[in-house]
């Protein structure tokens, strides 16, 4: 028979550990749990707060399902392991959660750990997109752009990328710019190019720096060096290289 002392012992170091823990708690207070580990910044708590995720997720909590991907995707507090993150954000997305469905829509767009599947993907990019989700947006006009992943549609590709550009994304802004520069689905406009680059650049993405100062160096070379210069600074090849001539 074990003295009641070892058996209290027993008992403290068993929920003193991460998954007895997270057995102990619904998973809407396992969530709560692990938000709090993680918002601390110390490192070596990652791993109960991905117990916790966990644990709330196999109890059908959508957040502990997201952030347990999350962890998973990035190797934080975990080994990476893209597949299994990709299922647990398909759990996610099927709660209509706009973020896992972004996520895993991004990467069977890209075939990122798991195997491509474009159809899949624009369903979970467009369901994503349709509730305002800017990203999802700009992924999947880019993707009808680009025309690599899926049959290019221009039409399409404008549709996503206005939407996202209404809500200030340096990229969509950046892309439509192109579109207009270079007639892309739309009549050629030098003059709307050139604005949408200006709302791109004011967000210091160094590509629409470069395709501003493209714009503007027949009229304005001093300007267009400078921002030539500034993109150079960010480590943007193609302005270092104009510099260099």
């Amino acid at each position: 028979m074990k003295h009641p002392l070892t058996i209290a012992l027993m008992s403290l170091a068993l929920a003193a550990t991460p998954f007895a823990a997270a057995a102990q708690l619904s998973p809407l207070k396992a969530v709560a749990a692990a938000d709090d580990l993680v918002k601390s910044g110390d490192a070596a708590s990652l791993d109960e707060a991905f117990a916790l995720y966990l644990s709330a997720a196999e109890g059908g909590a959508v957040w502990g399902q997201y952030n347990a991907a999350e962890m998973l995707y990035e190797g934080r507090g975990v080994a990476q392991d893209r597949a299994r993150s990709a299922e647990l954000y398909g759990q996610a997305a099927d709660q209509d959660n706009l973020w896992a469905q972004y996520k895993l829509g991004l990467m069977l767009m890209k075939g990122d750990g798991v195997a491509p599947q474009p159809s899949r993907a624009v369903t979970l990019l467009d369901a994503a997109a349709m509730k305002g989700n800017i990203w999802a947006n700009y992924e999947l006009g880019d993707a009808y752009l680009q025309g690599q992943a899926i049959p290019r549609d221009l039409t399409r590709a404008k549709f996503y990328l206005e939407r996202a550009a209404e809500q200030n994304n340096a990229w969509a802004l950046l892309r439509l710019g192109e579109m207009y520069r270079d007639g892309l689905g739309v009549p050629a406009s030098p003059a709307d190019a050139t604005v949408l680059f200006e709302q791109a650049a004011v967000q210091k993405n160094a590509f629409a720096l470069v395709a501003l100062a493209g714009m503007i160096a027949a009229k304005e070379a001093t300007r267009a060096r400078a921002l030539l210069t500034e993109a150079a600074a960010m480590g943007n090849a193609e302005a270092q290289a104009a510099l260099a001539e």
